[in-house]
C-alpha cells in the first residue's frame, strides 16, 4: 500500500510538472483547435510526446548520455529550427493553404515537448528500487495526468476565448510569446548550457515577438481576425 501511494504520488508529480506547460500552450492555443481533426491531432500529439520524450530521456540517462555528447546542443538548434519556421508561417504567410501547415503543426508539436526528454533522466534517481514493470508503467500513468491537463488547458482556453469574436492582439501575442519561449528555452539550456532564469526567457521572447507584430498591429488593437 505504500508503494502504490508513492508510485502514483510520483506519477501525478512529474505529470503535473511537465503538464503544466501543455496546459498554459494549449490554453492560449485553443483559438486554433476548434476543428476536431486539428483538435485529435494536437491532443495526441502532445500527449504521445510527452509519454515517449520522458521514456526516451530514461534510456539515454540509463545507457550514458555522455557516450553522445553532440546530442545536446543539436537539440536546442532544431527545437529553434521548428519553432522559428513555425512563427515565421504563422505572421508573416498570406496563404493560408499552405500544405506546408500539416508538417509544420506536427514540428510545432515535437519543439514545445523537448522539455519533456530531459525529465527522463531525473526519473532515472526517482525509480532507482523500483521493478523494471512498474518503471515502465509509470509512463504511461504520466501521459494520463498530461492528457488531463491537456483538457483541462483546452477547455480554459475555450472559456476565455468563448466572449471574443475576434482574437484580441495581446492574446495572439501571449500566444506566439509562450510557444517563442520554448524555442529559446531549447536554445539557451541544451545548445548553449546556461541556467538563465525562464522568466528572463519568456521576457526576450515577448520582446522579440513584438517586434515582429509592431509593423502588422498597434498594441491596443481591439482585436484582429486570424
Amino acid at each position: 500500500m505504500q508503494f502504490a501511494a508513492e508510485y502514483l504520488l510520483a506519477c501525478v508529480m512529474m505529470g503535473a510538472a511537465i503538464g503544466m506547460d501543455v496546459a498554459l500552450v494549449t490554453a492560449l492555443y485553443s483559438n486554433k483547435l476548434t476543428c476536431a481533426k486539428t483538435r485529435v491531432k494536437w491532443i495526441s500529439g502532445v500527449v504521445g510526446s510527452h509519454t515517449l520524450l520522458p521514456m526516451c530521456g530514461y534510456l539515454l540517462s540509463f545507457y550514458g548520455i555522455k557516450w553522445l555528447p553532440w546530442l545536446t546542443p543539436l537539440l536546442g538548434i532544431v527545437a529553434l529550427g521548428f519553432i522559428a519556421v513555425y512563427l515565421y508561417d504563422e505572421l508573416f504567410s498570406d496563404d493560408e493553404a499552405n500544405p506546408l501547415i500539416a508538417t509544420i503543426s506536427w514540428s510545432l508539436i515535437i519543439a514545445v515537448s523537448w522539455d519533456a526528454l530531459w525529465s527522463g533522466p531525473a526519473k532515472s534517481a526517482q525509480v532507482v528500487e523500483w521493478q523494471s514493470i512498474f518503471v515502465w508503467t509509470s509512463f504511461i500513468v504520466v501521459g494520463a495526468v498530461v492528457y488531463l491537463f491537456t483538457l483541462a488547458g483546452l477547455k480554459v482556453g475555450n472559456r476565455l476565448a468563448s466572449n471574443e469574436q475576434h482574437t484580441p492582439f495581446v492574446w495572439l501575442w501571449l500566444q506566439y510569446s509562450a510557444i517563442g519561449y520554448f524555442g529559446l528555452l531549447a536554445l539557451v539550456r541544451y545548445t548553449f548550457a546556461l541556467d538563465t532564469p525562464d522568466w528572463q526567457i519568456f521576457l526576450l521572447s515577448v520582446l522579440i515577438v513584438r517586434g515582429l507584430l509592431v509593423k502588422q498591429r498597434p498594441l491596443f488593437s481591439v482585436s484582429v481576425s486570424k
